[in-house]
């Protein structure tokens, strides 16, 4: 019985556009398919022929690229990303040889920009915050029927900055979940009606969020990670309201 289902699971699992579909979570040997297709793609060039700046542009055109759909809807584990970033620089400082050489600048120096001393090597931690958090944009501000299904699902009548990961969140989510407090720290929000809008956490006034420019204040606040419309207006008195109406 056991090994019925077990198969059963093996033949749910398929892929789509390179994603691989289960009902389960997707374990860190699903990703071993990028790191064979890295493999595959170095053993065809003849990196010892190249110059530095056409590894370079192999690096940024092709093999970034190859775990982008992943990176599109999963959170990256960090073991997977320390081996694609062993690949692309062994094969950037070594030309795909075994044999060891002596590496001039550390592989974060690379992955900065050139206009501050870096290569301009994309980082894939970085690409792949950025491609989720794409999701969260459009959650915000969009009203589709993805958003409609996400939102039934985990949002509880709160707003985005109040949900926190939970066990038992589908992997999508999790990952939504992790860069999240990236996004909302770097975003400014427009507050229309401030249900969505926390009023000290979040940027929406000023050049920076609300606890960054009167820390002190921040620090004896009660009650924190509260929305515009809960921390704020809902205390003021209605005839104030009333008497700065045109």
């Amino acid at each position: 019985m056991y090994s019925c289902l077990v198969a059963r699971k093996e033949l749910f699992l398929f892929k789509y556009l390179g994603i691989p579909m289960s009902y389960g979570r997707i374990a860190n040997k699903d990703w071993n398919q990028i790191e064979e297709r890295f493999q595959k793609r170095l053993s065809s060039w003849k990196g010892k022929l190249l110059s530095v700046g056409g590894r370079l542009v192999l690096i940024n055109s092709v093999l970034s690229s190859l775990p982008m759909f992943m990176l599109s809807f999963l959170r990256i584990p960090k073991s997977i990303l320390k081996k694609l970033d062993y690949y692309r620089s062994r094969f950037f400082w070594q030309n795909d040889e075994h044999k060891k050489k002596y590496k001039l600048a550390k592989w974060s120096v690379l992955c900065t920009p050139k206009c501050v001393g870096g290569m301009g090597i994309t980082n894939l931690d970085t690409q792949n915050i950025c491609l989720l958090s794409k999701w969260l944009i459009q959650l915000i501000n969009e009203d589709g029927i993805w958003q409609q299904v996400l939102k039934k699902k985990y949002f509880n009548n709160k707003p985005l900055s109040q949900i926190v990961k939970k066990p038992g969140d589908s992997q999508f989510w999790s990952g939504l979940m992790e860069v999240k407090d990236f996004l909302l720290a770097r975003g400014k929000f427009v507050v229309k009606n401030g249900k969505q809008v926390r009023f000290w956490e979040d940027w929406w006034v000023g050049h920076e969020p609300l606890m960054k420019q009167f820390h002190g204040l921040y620090n004896i606040v009660r009650k924190r990670n509260q929305t515009i419309i809960a921390s704020v207006f809902s205390r003021i008195p209605l005839t104030l309201l009333l008497l700065e109406e045109p």
